[in-house]
């Protein structure tokens, strides 16, 4: 129990210390609302380890917006310690097109690379299950952009409820946080802001079979990001600076999971959002 309060405890000091970081902005900003759709893979090994792949498309509602005008293929192994422990290792490929040329030159097709290692931990919390997922990536941009590099933190309650006798029900909550691994922001940015982006989701997982996982969810994504300022005749702030861009997404996950050996068997089963 002691190692529980602990662990609670330290899950909210890091959510304290980043709280303070996401209310320094000056001004807020909202995109209209994303779309996310996503088809995955999965195959369960008799050893508890887990191969996933999924392909995701995301689609803006606002008049600017492009059918799944952000896109990846993503591929994934984790391996578990025990029921408590485990890690691994993804690779995702995002890829959109611009039908402009932007300030960098760049058109066309893009491809972003982003290589990530995590480690995460589920444990048991008044019933509900706690999970803590850390996590390192770096995404390789094309020039002149820098690569950037990022630690992520994501906390998440969830439990199952059975309804009948073959479909399960996983309502979730779950917050991630991802800052910029810099120990200073570069000379051409000074105004940098380390944490870059903070996602809300809530969801309700629905398990229709053993193979079957179907994953509705609304999200709330903010970057954290600061613009050229822009002033009036009187040299008042208008515009730019530090801003707060808040993105609403609904979205949908389906998972069909296979196994080795084809029959089914009992394993720790992660959720859609992996």
């Amino acid at each position: 129990m002691k190692s529980l309060l602990i662990r609670v405890a330290l899950a909210g000091s890091l959510l304290g210390l980043l709280a303070p970081l996401t209310a320094a902005a000056q001004r807020q900003l909202r995109n209209p609302l994303n779309g996310r759709t996503e088809l995955q893979l999965e195959l369960a090994r008799q050893n508890g380890d887990l191969w996933w792949g999924s392909l995701r498309g995301q689609h803006s509602f606002g008049r600017y917006g492009e059918l799944f005008e952000y896109n990846w293929a993503q591929a994934g192994y984790e391996h578990f310690w025990s029921e408590h422990w485990s890690g691994g290792a993804n690779a995702r490929l995002a890829f959109y097109n611009r039908n402009y040329t932007d300030a960098n030159g760049n058109s066309g097709l893009q491809f972003l690379l982003r290589p990530e290692l995590l480690l995460r931990h589920r444990g048991d919390v008044f019933g509900f299950t706690f999970g803590q997922r850390l996590s390192l990536d770096y995404e390789l941009r094309p020039e002149p952009q820098r690569n950037l590099g990022q630690a992520r933190l994501r906390l998440d309650l969830e439990r199952f409820y059975n309804v009948g006798e073959r479909v399960k029900l996983r309502p979730r909550l779950a917050y991630e946080a991802a800052a910029n691994i810099r120990l200073q922001p570069p000379d051409d940015t000074p105004e940098e802001r380390t944490l870059e982006q903070g996602i809300w989701r809530a969801e309700v997982g629905i398990r229709l079979s053993d193979h079957l996982d179907l994953t509705p969810y609304v999200a709330r994504q903010t970057d954290f990001a600061v613009f050229l300022p822009q002033f009036d005749s009187d040299g008042n702030p208008v515009a730019g600076g530090r801003t707060n861009v808040r993105t609403p997404v609904v979205g949908i996950d389906l998972r069909y999971t296979l196994f080795q050996g084809k029959a089914p068997f009992e394993r720790v089963q992660l959720p859609t959002q992996h």
